[in-house]
């Protein structure tokens, strides 16, 4: 999240145009890798309010998930890039290089974050539990995980289906886009709107008395 807002102000002011070839996906590794102190020390403390144990795991984790899909998913398409022998396939050297940040750079950053992020107090949940047990009512089925989910993708993604329409064809048709403006205007609205799903959602979940909801433990 870090990450997209500066890279998104940095192009919406300039300071990062497209027609330099590389500069905005340098910008975004490099600021990737760097807040992985911010990621791991709020994952910790996540983590520590949801009483988990077994924070070295965690920190692994959230160090290697998301990075490691998105490596492997490149990686994979790439081969295939390699196959046709067309020069837009990424060098094995730039994928090492890759590597020896993600594992040199990125991983003892979320490491560090995590440490001294697990040993901050959780966060406060400002709710109070019964802790007399009782019987939990039979759930309606859009209050289910998946259905949740689903239910809960529609409003973000109609929000910024149009912009994300044109920076897909832009992408895919090797066509530079510039309307960073635009695109920060239309971030902000998916914020409001994933927050605002996300209240709601809560608000259903605890009425209906979802047993495994995080704050009903």
């Amino acid at each position: 999240m870090c990450m997209v807002c500066i890279i998104l102000v940095f192009a919406m002011f300039g300071m990062l145009s497209p027609a330099s070839r590389g500069a905005l996906m340098t910008a975004a590794i490099v600021l990737f890798m760097f807040m992985g102190l911010i990621a791991g020390y709020h994952a910790a403390r996540m983590y520590r309010t949801m009483k988990g144990s077994h924070w070295k795991k965690a920190a692994v984790l959230t160090a290697s998930i998301y990075p490691g899909t998105v490596f492997g998913i490149g990686f994979f398409i790439n081969f295939f890039i390699w196959g046709r022998h067309s020069s837009g396939a990424i060098p094995f050297s730039t994928l090492l290089s890759l590597l020896c940040m993600w594992f040199g750079i990125s991983l003892p950053l979320v490491l560090c974050g995590f440490y001294f992020g697990y040993r901050k107090q959780p966060y406060d949940i400002p709710v109070r539990t019964n802790q007399i047990p009782r019987q939990v009512p039979d759930q309606v089925w859009y209050l289910k995980p998946v259905y949740s989910a689903l239910l809960a993708g529609i409003l973000p993604f109609g929000a910024v289906f149009v912009e994300l329409y044109f920076l897909l064809s832009a992408f895919w048709q090797n066509q530079f886009y510039y309307l960073f403006g635009f695109l920060f205007i239309v971030f902000i609205i998916l914020v409001i709107a994933c927050s605002e799903v996300a209240m709601v959602l809560t608000y259903f979940q605890l009425c209906g008395e979802v047993s495994n909801h995080p704050l009903h433990m």
